[in-house]
């Protein structure tokens, strides 16, 4: 790099004096708005990945299960089946709600159809919990059932994280963007 440096101090004079050509600025505007674009499509397919393997796991395991059960059940938590079960079903709701809280905090940085699609996706996702939960209701000692209930806050809470993780990596590219913007703009 030092022969690099003599060259740019030897013409000094040269490089000041030049302009970029005329549309430059506007060019270089519309490759960056083109970026973002690209950006967020490919940030909105990693979370409609995420959420869609997840509601698979989730529905597919529902629908193994109503197979055999057709009964109106009250809801019921892990807790109501087993102490011990207490503990793990406080764990991941306790962890899924910090998640909750981050995601909210942090949806600002994205785009309104982002948004939509996380609350949806959340959505669904509760309602698979009632499902489980009547099913757990119908038959509290049947094991699957609360497998299928542990499974469910595992899924549920990878996938508020990649929730997370994505909308953090959105927060960091538009603060990325924001300082290069004002670099250019100095």
């Amino acid at each position: 790099m030092d022969w690099l440096d003599e060259l740019i101090q030897e013409n000094k004079e040269m490089f000041a004096t030049e302009e970029p050509p005329q549309g430059h600025f506007e060019r270089f505007e519309e490759r960056l708005r083109n970026d973002r674009q690209r950006k967020r499509m490919r940030m909105i397919l990693r979370i409609s990945s995420a959420a869609a393997v997840g509601l698979i796991l989730m529905v597919s395991s529902i629908l193994v299960y109503e197979r055999y059960f057709d009964q109106e059940p009250g809801i019921m938590k892990l807790g109501d089946v087993d102490p011990r079960l207490n503990q793990v079903e406080y764990y991941f709701t306790s962890q899924i709600n910090q998640a909750s809280t981050g995601i909210d905090s942090l949806s600002i940085y994205s785009d309104e159809n982002t948004r939509n699609m996380i609350n949806h996706e959340l959505a669904e996702m509760d309602s698979i919990h009632t499902e489980l939960g009547k099913k757990l209701g119908k038959h509290p000692g049947d094991e699957r059932i609360v497998t299928a209930m542990i499974n469910y806050y595992q899924t549920k809470l990878n996938i508020m994280q990649s929730f997370l993780t994505n909308l953090n990596q959105i927060k960091l590219n538009n603060q990325i963007k924001n300082k290069d913007y004002e670099t250019t703009l100095l």
